[in-house]
């Protein structure tokens, strides 16, 4: 069933949309935590510009390193996410969300802003999911997207250039949209049947004051610290091929297609047997934690381990093999 109010009836091009990234120390909110958050926004007829970019210390040992870059000295000094929280609400109120991997991003914000006060889950978008919903192509990773819509990215998991990339590619699918007649939310839903079109039936976050939520004057930002580090060719091949993994097990389901085309990267990259299986541990480990972080292990949950294993298993690895 189609959402009935919320931004459903809104005119896409009449509304500003704000695309967030965040790299985190893992994959389970409340386990694990944000390291990094960047907030772009896209106005109507303007182009995507940074609103907030900061690094963010989750006041427990850095993880995922190897993914994303950031050290525990980089956040030494950042602000805590509570404290940036009036922040990141100021840039995302009164605008539709819009993630590249929506379904990890949402849980994250859902969760720090729960934890400083903010009970509320604006309506969001996934560009992962807008190549099919437009038949465009199958989901893929941002940067294979961005290289079939000629939109220049060179850095994965920095959350200002990922946010801007994913800025170039909502302004294709814009086009894309007007073209074909599909002008308001509620005609961008009747395509396809997307869990993420349910959130089109709330409303967009309020501005931070309802919340009694401050302005943080401590961002810290590391967009010029990457811009002068060379890039890091075993980090890079790490990143590429965790984006691949998440990219394919996301629906815990994996096609004939989507086997080849992980064993390829695989190939591609280089890398070792070990390597792949530290990756696919984490992988199950991380869905291990999501699934008993409620102290209960339902029959539904133990049939997606079940066939997340096997996804890992015929992608070369699997826990206990």
């Amino acid at each position: 069933m189609l959402p009935t109010s919320g931004i459903v009836g809104r005119a896409i091009d009449e509304s500003s949309i704000a695309i967030v990234d965040f790299e985190t120390t893992g994959l389970t909110p409340g386990i694990d935590r944000v390291v990094e958050v960047s907030v772009v926004r896209v106005e109507p007829g303007g182009k995507p510009h940074v609103v907030l970019d900061t690094l963010v210390n989750p006041m427990r040992p850095v993880a995922a390193t190897e993914i994303h870059g950031i050290t525990d000295a980089d956040v030494e000094k950042a602000p805590r996410f509570q404290e940036i929280a009036g922040e990141l609400v100021g840039a995302l109120s009164d605008r539709v969300v819009a993630a590249y991997n929506v379904y990890f991003d949402i849980k994250f914000l859902a969760y720090e802003l729960t934890q400083a006060g903010v009970d509320h889950v604006p309506p969001h978008l996934c560009l992962m999911y807008m190549r099919p919903l437009l038949g465009l192509g199958s989901r893929c990773r941002l940067d294979e997207a961005c290289r079939s819509h000629d939109i220049e990215y060179q850095a994965a998991h920095v959350a200002a250039q990922d946010a801007l990339a994913c800025g170039g590619l909502l302004l294709c699918y814009l086009e894309i949209c007007r073209e074909r007649g599909i002008s308001t939310f509620g005609d961008l839903a009747t395509l396809k049947n997307y869990k993420f079109f349910q959130s089109f039936n709330g409303d967009p976050l309020p501005t931070p004051t309802v919340f009694n939520l401050r302005r943080c004057d401590r961002l810290c930002s590391r967009s010029q610290k990457v811009a002068e580090t060379p890039p890091d060719p075993t980090h890079q091949a790490l990143k590429s091929y965790w984006d691949a993994l998440r990219t394919v097990v996301a629906d815990l389901e994996i096609t004939d297609d989507e086997l080849e085309y992980v064993a390829n990267e695989r190939e591609r990259l280089g890398l070792s047997e070990e390597q792949v299986r530290v990756l696919h541990a984490r992988a199950f480990s991380n869905a291990i934690a999501q699934f008993t972080g409620d102290q209960w292990l339902d029959d539904g949950e133990a049939r997606k381990l079940h066939r997340l294993h096997d996804c890992l298993a015929r992608l070369g690895w699997a826990p206990g093999q």
